[in-house]
């Protein structure tokens, strides 16, 4: 068993590691001109990653269909539709940005914050496809099935939650100074190198462009 664990925690660090390579880090968000895109980016990511955990629903909720038990599709078709919900915000999150994003100027701290922000979605990410190879275990066992399914659709709401709480930040970017309003994550992630000056050019006024 401790293998087994030992083995679960190694795949779901290679699977925030991947995940970590494909964010912007501090550095995509230091140019106002790049910011958007940079956001475009891990938004495209996190919502591929969902896609195919909610693909991976789609065939497990056939296998139920298929193998006669009908008594849990509802649970989850539950959680393919929250995650569907969630795809299409993470997707569309960019209308109506401002605040941060129309910055001239950002703090370092702000920086450091939103690249929190943006460590805690990959990690909310992971334990998602966590969540599903769990659920695909129960339903091979006809185990706790149910309870599973549950505790799915609970980290789904949780990546929901995080999701809110970085698109008020960048809109009310006081927020990312505050460390009260910053997810908890694992310091390991965070190790990206400081930027410095955190201007997006020479010569730039503070303050922010209407």
């Amino acid at each position: 068993m401790t293998d087994r664990f030992v083995d679960e925690a190694r795949a779901n660090m290679g699977a925030i590691e991947r995940l970590l390579k494909g964010l912007p880090g501090i550095r995509g968000y230091v140019d106002k001109e790049l910011r958007r895109d940079a956001d475009k980016r891990l938004r495209e990511l996190i919502a591929g990653q969902l896609e195919e955990q909610k693909q991976a629903l789609l065939t497990l909720q056939n296998s139920l269909l298929k193998s006669g038990g009908l008594q849990w599709l509802d649970d989850v078709d539950g959680a393919i539709r929250k995650l569907q919900i969630l795809i299409d915000r993470v997707k569309t999150a960019s209308m109506g940005y401002a605040g941060l994003f129309d910055a001239v100027r950002i703090q370092e701290q702000q920086l450091e914050a939103l690249h929190r922000f943006d460590v805690a979605l990959a990690e909310k990410v992971v334990a998602v496809q966590k969540g599903v190879r769990a659920l695909q275990d129960a339903v091979a066992s006809n185990e706790s099935i149910g309870a599973v399914a549950a505790q799915l659709t609970g980290l789904i709401d949780q990546l929901n939650t995080l999701f809110n709480r970085r698109r008020e930040a960048i809109l009310s970017p006081d927020l990312l100074t505050d460390p009260g309003q910053l997810p908890e994550v694992d310091e390991t992630w965070l190790g990206e190198p400081s930027t410095g000056d955190a201007s997006s050019g020479e010569g730039e006024e503070h303050g922010e462009e209407h």
